[in-house]
């Protein structure tokens, strides 16, 4: 969008690899940027004073011949591009395929680890007590009970305690372009989840909120199956705050509470208004137990998370992770933490 000519899509090449990928710029690709503002400059004096008629330099027949094939970092054929030793830098993953992959069952390490995630997930106490065998109160009454076979003496004291509230997994997924190379990975913790508790929903958001739980469901307990009618949900940009607004006004009511915790995985790379963001984060914030963010650029050397949609969301995140394999869904379960109440 900031380019207007290929004499500035080397230039931009040139300083994107330079800044954003911290590598050394060929020879050939910085002596070719030295000479554009140059080149520019004489070419908008020509372009200028060409007397009607004569065509501009560069834009002529020959323009095919020495265009593309004179840029360096503009090469069409990678093969071309890799035998000069040049790479051709993506600036983002815009070239993968939209189509979500397919649903299968997970692995068991997959399910050992969701499993001893949700036995770990604590989520505060229930209001109501229960009986057990030890605790923190004494109920009399079933004490009392139970002195009728020892001729009233009391025995066998009863005791009562508070169980811990069940946690509501709500497992939020990123289904943009730019999530694609992580996809597959989070699809296969959801159905994880959905194996060992039957508390758990999943959606998927692009531009687009949709809910896939049935379709989780159903693989946990056998089969493949791939995720169809997704539309806006899947394969385009990423409105994160639009659809996290989304999902409070359809299943707010329903799935948010004290005992709800909000899991996104997200590279947080937003399009939409930060406004919209920073009030919909705030509000599952305030009314759920936990937001865990799973980032999976995370754990790539170098990164920070400096993106506007990830610096608006990480104020209202009690748990920022990456997960990318059973053996940090582990990790995970030892570090979540809650929201201070």
């Amino acid at each position: 969008m900031l380019c207007s000519s290929l004499d500035d899509v080397t230039v931009f090449d040139r300083a994107f690899t330079a800044f954003f990928l911290r590598t050394v710029v060929p020879a050939e690709v910085e002596a070719h940027a030295a000479s554009v503002l140059p080149s520019r400059k004489r070419r908008l004096h020509d372009r200028v004073t060409r007397a009607p008629g004569e065509e501009d330099e560069g834009t002529g027949k020959g323009a095919d011949e020495t265009g593309p094939a004179a840029v360096p970092m503009a090469i069409a054929d990678r093969a071309t591009a890799s035998a000069r030793g040049l790479v051709r830098v993506s600036y983002s993953p815009l070239e993968a395929e939209g189509a979500p992959p397919d649903l299968v069952p997970p692995d068991p390490g997959w399910c050992t680890a969701a499993s001893a995630f949700v036995q770990r997930l604590g989520v505060g106490l229930s209001r109501r007590w229960v009986r057990a065998a030890h605790g923190r109160r004494f109920d009399f009454r079933r004490t009392l009970r139970s002195s009728l076979h020892t001729g009233g003496e009391a025995l066998m004291p009863r005791w009562q305690t508070r169980r811990k509230r069940r946690p509501r997994l709500v497992l939020l997924i990123d289904g943009s372009r730019s999530m694609s190379a992580h996809a597959r990975s989070v699809l296969q913790m959801a159905v994880a989840f959905a194996s060992v508790t039957s508390n758990i929903e999943v959606f998927s958001f692009s531009t687009a909120l949709q809910r896939v739980t049935d379709e989780v469901r159903r693989v946990a307990t056998g089969g493949r199956r791939r995720l169809d009618h997704l539309h806006h949900a899947w394969g385009g940009g990423t409105s994160i705050g639009t659809c996290l607004q989304e999902f409070q006004k359809r299943f707010g009511d329903r799935l948010v509470g004290p005992n709800t915790v909000i899991i996104v995985a997200s590279d947080g790379l937003d399009v939409g208004a930060p406004a919209v963001l920073r009030d919909a984060m705030a509000h599952l914030h305030r009314h759920t137990a936990a937001i865990i963010w799973l980032n999976p650029l995370l754990e790539t050397p170098g990164y920070e998370p400096t993106a506007l949609g990830m610096h608006v969301a990480r104020p209202y995140i009690t748990t920022f992770a990456s997960v990318t394999d059973p053996f940090d869904l582990l990790r995970l379960s030892r570090v979540v933490r809650f929201r201070a109440t």
